[in-house]
């Protein structure tokens, strides 16, 4: 219940007039003051009137007074700035470590608001709100989605800035760990970023000259070469491919030469995966992508326009994955093996984006930074289980800015039940319940008792 009463407080949604001190001073409140997330008082900064005395200090929330002693702050000199100790149940009088007594102010949360939390937390499939936003101003639904696109980059961008400093601020290896996990397009985007951290990066550079080579020291070091993972189809043709037989050599040198133990093959996920998009194929088309010098950040820096990213992020692969999407598989039809379309986007969306976003704020450029929002919103919208849902009850998620908001939203709020941090939530919260608004007492809720 403390939760709700920070809540309540925030928001301001208590009474405008008619508050009390427990001993009868009359309250006025200016301003709430600032959250403070961190130890010490509930929130700085605020600013009330009691008994006529207009105080600027700091407030403390307790569901019971004698929290206060619970909790230490009569010991603390960090609240002896606390100017007024707000509760639902006073059950003592309150003093700072320098002796003073603090106003205590008692207020309820409304029945009503207890009502929509608890409908929100209790949810299993949908949260309740979310046929709630139609009936919002669309303002406040465009409003909150563009804070969750920029919450979400800033997430991304903050992974980042975790690699670049594992990386001793190489930006083309962070680059390189970032496109990587992008590459395994969420089923595989953790063994992808931990085989990724595992490449001997500046070891591999002295070979970008031969595809071949980076074939094999990228596919042999994923594990995906182990005669274990092959059925027996697979172990059938393996003595007759020489494609896999060079590579098994080849892998075998470099291991050598660069002291390495190549990742269980196991951890890789293949089931319910298209052909096209097996983790075999995609190492190849990693590796393509990366002897043809397009994952440079410098060749990125230099796109003008979303299209030029795009065209940069379009190799094709050898001639022996233009045939197979496993090693020693069934060959299929010849085709340039090139990305699609919607897994480009994914890259550019995954990838390209964030550490464009994060350059350009590591070098205080707003226009890099303005490049990746500007094309964030040019990219179409993802299509998900999240986007869907939204879109039914009218949500208008117009492109790439808004399906990535939507995913914020779930992953960050909705999936956490963190309702009391979401716009959404706010709203459906404070929002009447057929004209109930009379409290309980804190005592008859906390027994299940129904409003009288």
């Amino acid at each position: 219940m403390e939760r709700l009463l920070h809540y309540v407080w925030k928001n301001r949604l208590i009474p405008r007039c008619g508050l009390q001190t427990t001993e009868g001073q009359e309250v006025v409140v200016l301003s709430a003051g600032l959250h403070n997330k961190d130890a010490g008082p509930d929130f700085f900064c605020a600013d009330v009137v009691v008994d006529g005395e207009d105080w600027m200090g700091n407030v403390e929330i307790h569901t019971k007074s004698s929290d206060w002693y619970r909790h230490g702050h009569h010991q603390d000199e960090a609240y002896n700035n606390v100017v007024l100790h707000v509760v639902e149940i006073a059950d003592c009088d309150v003093t700072t470590q320098n002796g003073r007594r603090v106003p205590q102010m008692v207020i309820t949360v409304p029945d009503h608001v207890v009502q929509n939390y608890d409908s929100l937390q209790a949810y299993e499939d949908h949260p309740p709100c979310y046929s709630y936003v139609g009936e919002l101003p669309a303002l406040i639904g465009k409003q909150w989605l563009d804070r969750l696109a920029m919450e979400r980059m800033e997430r991304k961008a903050g992974e980042v800035n975790e690699r670049l400093a594992l990386c001793e601020l190489n930006w083309e290896h962070a680059l390189f760990i970032t496109m990587a996990r992008a590459f395994g397009f969420g089923v595989n985007s953790d063994v992808f970023e931990q085989w990724a951290r595992m490449v001997p990066y500046f070891g591999a550079a002295k070979h970008r000259d031969d595809l071949f080579q980076i074939e094999a020291l990228f596919i042999g070091l994923s594990g995906l070469l182990s005669e274990s993972l092959m059925n027996e189809t697979q172990l059938e043709r393996m003595p007759t491919d020489k494609y896999y037989q060079r590579l098994k050599s080849e892998y075998k040198f470099m291991a050598t030469k660069f002291s390495l133990t190549s990742l269980r093959g196991s951890q890789w996920k293949f089931m319910r995966l298209r052909p096209q998009s097996f983790p075999t194929l995609r190492l190849a088309q990693f590796a393509s992508l990366y002897c043809n010098g397009r994952m440079l950040l410098a060749n990125i820096l230099e796109c003008k326009k979303l299209a030029d990213v795009r065209k940069l992020l379009t190799v094709e692969v050898s001639d022996y994955w233009r045939t197979h999407y496993t090693l020693c598989g069934d060959e299929h039809p010849s085709s340039p093996m090139v990305i699609q379309k919607d897994s480009l986007n994914l890259l550019v969306l995954n990838g390209v984006l964030p550490v464009l976003y994060a350059y350009g704020h590591y070098r205080g450029n707003k226009k890099t930074v303005g490049k990746a929002m500007e094309w964030l919103r040019e990219m179409e919208p993802e299509k998900n289980k999240y986007t869907r849902l939204w879109q039914t009850v009218g949500l208008d998620i117009r492109n790439a800015h808004d399906s990535q908001a939507v995913i914020q939203l779930m992953t960050q709020y909705c999936h956490r039940k963190d309702c009391l941090r979401c716009q959404l939530g706010y709203q459906y919260i404070k929002k009447l319940n057929n004209g109930v608004q009379k409290p309980t007492t804190p005592e008859h809720r906390r027994h299940g008792g129904a409003p009288e």
